[in-house]
């Protein structure tokens, strides 16, 4: 079960170091990954390491973590960090983004319902890491072509947090795959929506303007007669 953990790990990581054109591979792999450990054998290898090496383990730092890549691209951004998006671009593609992997995590959270490895409901998938693979996808786009350390380090700040909810008996191996792969695969399609609908609303009367809460992200949509 160690060795699986640590694959996975690695194959997470690997994502920042591949062309913006194989992640969906990598969003193909992360997504079987979590079907193949989708299995009693799997949960019961889970369950056996858990109770042998991290019972009295205990930390929340994971709901720090899964932020963390997203914070990091801000900070860059606020201390004039080289980016090839504008704020405004930027802002724009995280709400479209975070609009998307919510609704993929949350529809199936309450579709299947899995039970969680300490007894807890909707375990399946992870939301924590698919908010940080978001993020950590996110800050690649934005920051990776210019340094790979920056794009590194949002990587592992969002394995780190799909390990931390496996050590902390909030998640299977399965759920946390399959956020990672959501969380990429939004980040992405945020990518690919957003251009469109900027090319849309240049040939119509329609603007707007984003809107930053501290928890939240927005837009004010206005229309000029």
């Amino acid at each position: 079960m160690k060795n699986k953990i640590f694959s996975l790990a690695l194959c997470l990581i690997c994502v920042s170091a591949q062309a913006q054109t194989k992640v969906w591979y990598y969003v193909a792999g992360l997504t079987t990954a979590s079907a193949a450990l989708y299995t009693d054998f799997a949960r019961t290898e889970q369950r056996a390491f858990y109770q042998n090496n991290l019972s009295t383990f205990q930390t929340s730092a994971d709901d720090i973590t899964q932020h963390a890549p997203m914070i990091i691209q801000m900070g860059l951004h606020l201390v004039g960090g080289q980016s090839k998006q504008q704020a405004k671009d930027q802002i724009a593609m995280f709400v479209i983004g975070t609009g998307t992997y919510s609704v993929i995590t949350q529809g199936l959270k309450y579709t299947i319902n899995e039970t969680r490895p300490n007894g807890e409901d909707r375990s399946f998938p992870s939301g924590h890491t698919a908010t940080a693979f978001f993020g950590a996808r996110m800050l690649d786009r934005a920051y990776g072509k210019k340094s790979t350390a920056i794009a590194l380090t949002g990587y592992a700040l969002a394995t780190a947090t799909g390990a931390l909810r496996i050590a902390n008996n909030k998640h299977w191996v399965s759920d946390v795959a399959m956020g990672a792969a959501i969380g990429i695969a939004s980040a992405e399609v945020a990518h690919w929506i957003y251009p469109k609908l900027q090319k849309s609303l240049k040939k119509t009367a329609i603007a707007w303007e984003p809107i930053i809460g501290t928890q939240y992200y927005a837009a004010r949509i206005s229309y000029v007669f």
